[in-house]
């Protein structure tokens, strides 16, 4: 009886704690790890992607958070964003500077600074993390302290060298994997991602929510790529990118206006103007290089209706090509292509020397339009003129006065000059 009743005793408690187990969220071992793999600049879809990943990882329970880093920095806005996300994260987030070769310089710097862990992959370094030209010169002492106390005390929470973070601001240096594990810049070193988890199972970690002991023996790894939208925005955000797309939708909509083509050219041009202030907008944009790169536009357009031999053409040229320099603060990973600036100032200069030839042409070319176009024409007398009458030339019926009548009707006769729509006439002999 007792055996039975032992039986039924745990019996019942395997139940309850199996109710538990599914009612309880938290009582659930997920045995899952969350790996964000993201090699390029700091950047608004860089950000979104980072911290899509971690609410996913939230949403999913997930022992950890793995973000597999290489960058050359980015905005500061975006490297903001993902410090702050990272370090009120319910999941440990791990930066792992990798694979080899890879970098985590200036933005990525201070985003692994900010993650529970840091770790590195041999032949890889991190540093140089010097504010640079965030207002198109030179940085001012205010924001290196802003941005040294901020490395210095993102290092000091999570036990790290916070003197090496500042040094990292204020003198931009930079350190290897070895360097920096010996100096406790990062905690760990490791080839991949498996032998990441296997150094880091069972270490105890102190997060907003309470200590958490990692559990990463067996765990499932699972990747969450960028999406669509992460992808776009991206894209839309490369420099280079939205400056073409600028200033083709510029000249899309300025074709339009001067030569409309059922606006089908104007409406490709808002488009794309359109998408670039998309990319833009998540940019820092210097006002005096947009100032001085519309004021070259227009000086370049200006050569169209003005005949300034040239004069025109080169100082709008001057003017869009520092404005294209400045249009951006020169932060790593985020400049304009010199090779499609000069691409796209030489394509301006031929487009315009090619349209000024072709107006300087016409205006030496006889009239061809109007009636100024029957002068020196031949036509046929449908009339009497003596002197007034009607003549057909150019297919058309004009009245007509005839110089020296009387012309008979039928004589073949040669316009003079035209005065309104009156001809004046000759007879041919």
């Amino acid at each position: 009886m007792l055996g039975a009743r032992s039986v039924k005793i745990r019996s019942l408690v395997t139940a309850l704690v199996a109710v538990l187990f599914f009612l309880v969220p938290d009582l659930r071992a997920q045995h899952e790890v969350i790996v964000l793999t993201y090699a390029g600049p700091i950047s608004p879809g860089a950000a979104e992607y980072i911290m899509r990943g971690i609410a996913e990882s939230e949403a999913r329970n997930a022992s950890a958070l793995v973000l597999q880093i290489d960058t050359p920095g980015g905005l500061d806005s975006s490297m903001r964003q993902i410090v702050q996300r990272e370090m009120s994260a319910r999941v440990p987030v791990i930066a792992f500077v990798a694979p080899q070769g890879a970098r985590a310089a200036s933005a990525g710097c201070i985003i692994v600074l900010g993650a529970e862990v840091a770790a590195m992959a041999p032949g890889t370094n991190i540093g140089a993390a010097h504010p640079i030209y965030s207002s198109g010169g030179t940085v001012s002492e205010k924001i290196v302290n802003d941005s040294a106390a901020y490395a210095r005390s993102l290092a000091g929470a999570h036990h790290r060298n916070s003197a090496w973070a500042e040094r990292a601001v204020r003198e931009s240096v930079s350190a290897t994997a070895e360097e920096a594990l010996s100096l406790r810049v990062i905690d760990l070193m490791a080839n991949d991602v498996p032998q990441l988890l296997s150094a880091l199972d069972g270490r105890v970690l102190h997060l907003p929510t309470g200590d958490t002991k990692l559990m990463l023996n067996g765990v499932q790894v699972s990747s969450l790529e960028i999406d669509f939208r992460e992808k776009v925005l991206g894209v839309l955000t490369d420099p280079t990118i939205a400056y073409l797309l600028f200033l083709l939708g510029v000249l899309a909509i300025v074709v339009e206006v001067y030569a409309p083509h059922g606006f089908v050219t104007g409406t490709v041009g808002v488009v794309a103007v359109l998408l670039a202030l998309v990319g833009l907008a998540n940019l820092p944009v210097q006002i005096s290089g947009l100032a001085l790169l519309l004021l070259g536009m227009a000086l370049l357009g200006l050569e169209l209706k003005i005949t300034s031999h040239g004069f025109l053409t080169l100082l709008g040229l001057i003017a869009f090509v520092f404005g294209s320099l400045l249009l951006l603060p020169r932060i790593p990973g985020y400049r304009i292509s010199p090779f499609a600036i000069g691409t796209v100032a030489l394509v301006w200069a031929g487009m315009l020397g090619a349209v000024v030839r072709l107006v300087l042409r016409s205006r030496r070319a006889p009239v061809i339009t109007g009636t100024g176009r029957l002068t020196g024409r031949a036509g046929v007398a449908k009339t009497d003129l003596s002197p007034r009458g009607v003549v057909l030339v150019g297919s058309e019926d004009w009245d007509a006065i005839a110089e020296i009548p009387p012309i008979a009707r039928g004589e073949r006769i040669s316009v003079t000059s035209v005065d309104g729509l009156t001809l004046h006439v000759r007879r041919i002999s």
